[in-house]
């Protein structure tokens, strides 16, 4: 668990500290002090503390610390008072800028813009064009139908849940799922705006693309959302971090929210939304998991849920 706030708050601290004169704090194990300037008293850090680079830091016994810097993870230990800013260059000169540097700086991203809701609405407006850029119409007045993007990308030969926004009016939604020549392969009618499907029930193949998009009446439609089947032995092998130093190193709720960014980088949308929500549910007071889950569906246009994660405000 300590681990886990490390790494959520190093995220904070690459994006949510001041340019490059703060160090974000994400995780403490035992007691560590820190003394702002000479002549001042010491006090005890806790994870989400941004500490000055001009101040010293040291830890008691075996205590130690989990900073972030500008993408870079600093481990801190020993009794021995040091700069805080010689720490810090030490560290960033070793960094190394594969999976680990992409991992805590896309970390220190989401923390500093899951602060409140005008950071995330900007956070979304900028992913907003990544996350739907493929998908044709998704963005156009003529989709009155917002599908949630979670069931995009590469999906689970499993149950998976689709859902889309309500929209004004009567009569039953029509759920229509087609192969890459518009044939339909399944088509529902339905008065509630998700449906589950078990997709390895489906007549669908592995190594083709396919999309689902929602009707109602004659004026109402969604866009159509492409996905893949993906089955679990190449989920596997497509997000298997166990060969990266850090990851071998991190707790198990660390490495729950490693895998949560591997699957997003993959494009496994749903699975990656499991994750984040289940490591949240998990420790709901855990302000990092919260800022973490609240930006990624503010990139997959859940934006009225990610600010309810973030203000405690129905949306």
């Amino acid at each position: 668990m300590r681990t886990i706030l490390a790494i959520l708050f190093q995220f904070c601290l690459v994006y949510g500290i001041t340019a490059q004169n703060t160090v974000m704090v994400l995780h403490v194990a035992g007691q560590v002090q820190y003394l702002p300037h000479y002549g001042a008293k010491p006090v005890n850090i806790a994870p989400g503390d941004e500490l000055e680079l001009k101040g010293k830091i040291r830890c008691k016994g075996s205590g130690s610390a989990r900073l972030v810097y500008e993408g870079t993870p600093i481990t801190v230990t020993g009794t021995k008072m040091r700069d805080v800013e010689e720490i810090v260059k030490t560290a960033v000169k070793s960094s190394e800028m594969s999976f680990t540097g992409r991992f805590f700086n896309f970390l220190n991203e989401s923390l500093k813009e899951g602060v409140t809701d005008e950071k995330l609405k900007k956070h979304h407006r900028r992913y907003m064009n990544k996350s739907s850029g493929g998908i044709k119409g998704f963005a156009t007045p003529e989709a009155t139908i917002k599908a949630l993007l979670t069931t995009t990308g590469k999906l689970p030969q499993a149950n998976v849940v689709f859902k889309w926004r309500k929209v004004p009016g009567t009569g039953p939604y029509l759920f229509v799922v087609q192969d890459a020549r518009q044939k339909t392969v399944a088509q529902l009618l339905l008065r509630d705006t998700l449906v589950v499907l078990d997709l390895d029930h489906l007549a669908l193949n592995l190594d083709e693309e396919y999309t689902w998009s929602v009707t109602r009446g004659e004026k109402d439609r969604s866009a159509q959302i492409p996905f893949e089947i993906c089955p679990a032995s190449i989920v596997d092998q497509q997000t298997d971090l166990s060969h990266e130093k850090t990851y071998q190193s991190a707790s198990e709720a660390e490495k729950q929210l490693m895998l949560a960014y591997r699957l997003e980088e993959e494009r496994f949308f749903y699975a990656a939304q499991k994750t984040y929500q289940d490591l949240f549910q998990q420790n709901p007071d855990n302000v990092v998991f919260r800022r973490m889950y609240a930006t990624f569906l503010a990139r997959l246009d859940m934006l009225p849920e990610a600010e309810t994660l973030i203000s405690g405000k129905q949306k």
